[in-house]
């Protein structure tokens, strides 16, 4: 047996692995190797199943926040569309128009520090009324107590608010609030019984080392899904020249977070083509669950059915 096939029959044995067998995944140069023993691990808690949600940009741009990665900060000048909380026709059309689709989870996403309370109720009322099977997640931002009651109370079944990247790297992505913040907010949201989906984004400069204590810190907070997000250089932020990642490190960085959380649902979002690229087909044999299909915050995605083929082409299916 080789080093990953060591590393993956002790985690299927219910052992903890060491850092160093770990951070030997985001190193090594035998990727094809990593894979073969990865997927197998992906199926042995989530067989060739896939699951897929997709989000609503429901309130965009103007954010006082200064996230050195995010076209929507009003502290640089990045051309993008810009609108206050959407009328509620555009949330009705949002969950209307995938009520046949296979998509599991629709998500509200908005800019900003958080909604106001107004906002909260708007869309809880929305969300209240609607008739769907689709489950509804929001991400909204730092909310009280009693507004994420208000949220979970209509109908919204999971929150997601990522940390970003490690604490000791977090200084250099954003400095308009703490990473403390961020903690409590999923801590929060835990108590009141949210499924929780927390994650980063990779790509920023952060080294392995990063990648390692960002892990290790989901799952001292115990989340319930972590979403990956690759950096997608966007012209007219601080980061528009960042130029880190490789296909290759995108999979290892997936194949790592299903090592380290072997039954967690790992989901792979942002920046997957544009990284991925010729990659991008290997995504579920690196470890991923799930991905986020349709249009990300302020750029196209691919559409429900080109990722519907693609699920199909290569022998998985949609849950």
């Amino acid at each position: 047996m080789n080093q990953f096939e060591l590393l993956a029959d002790k985690i299927l044995k219910n052992k903890t692995p060491k850092d160093e067998e770990l951070l030997s995944i985001l190193e090594t140069d035998d990727l094809e190797d990593l894979l073969k023993v990865s997927v197998k691990i992906r199926k042995h808690f989530f067989g060739n199943t896939v699951h897929l949600c997709s989000i609503l940009n429901t309130k965009s741009g103007m954010c006082g926040e200064d996230c050195k990665f995010c076209a929507q900060s009003k502290h640089y000048n990045v051309d993008i569309v810009k609108h206050p909380f959407v009328k509620e026709e555009k949330i009705n059309d949002f969950i209307d128009k995938n009520e046949n689709t296979n998509l599991h989870r629709l998500c509200f996403v908005t800019s900003g520090k958080k909604l106001v309370r107004k906002e909260v109720n708007k869309l809880s009322e929305l969300i209240r009324d609607s008739f769907t099977s689709k489950k509804f997640c929001a991400s909204v931002g730092v909310l009280s107590e009693e507004e994420l009651k208000i949220l979970k109370e209509a109908g919204v079944s999971r929150y997601h608010h990522n940390l970003e990247t490690s604490r000791s790297f977090y200084d250099k992505i954003c400095t308009t609030h703490s990473y403390n913040e961020r903690v409590k907010t999923v801590k929060k949201a835990k108590e009141i019984g949210f499924s929780v989906c927390c994650g980063g984004i990779f790509g920023m400069g952060e080294s392995d080392e990063d990648i390692l204590e960002l892990a290790s810190t989901l799952k001292e907070l115990d989340v319930d899904s972590i979403p990956i997000n690759f950096l997608n250089s966007i012209k007219g932020t601080p980061f528009e020249k960042y130029n880190f990642l490789t296909p290759e490190k995108c999979l290892k960085i997936i194949v790592f977070f299903r090592f380290y959380f072997p039954d967690k649902e790992v989901l792979v979002c942002a920046g997957r083509i544009e990284n991925i690229k010729h990659l991008h087909e290997k995504v579920f044999d690196a470890g991923a669950s799930g991905i986020m299909t349709g249009d990300y915050l302020t750029r196209k995605g691919r559409t429900y059915r080109q990722d519907l083929q693609m699920i199909e082409k290569i022998g998985y299916s949609v849950l």
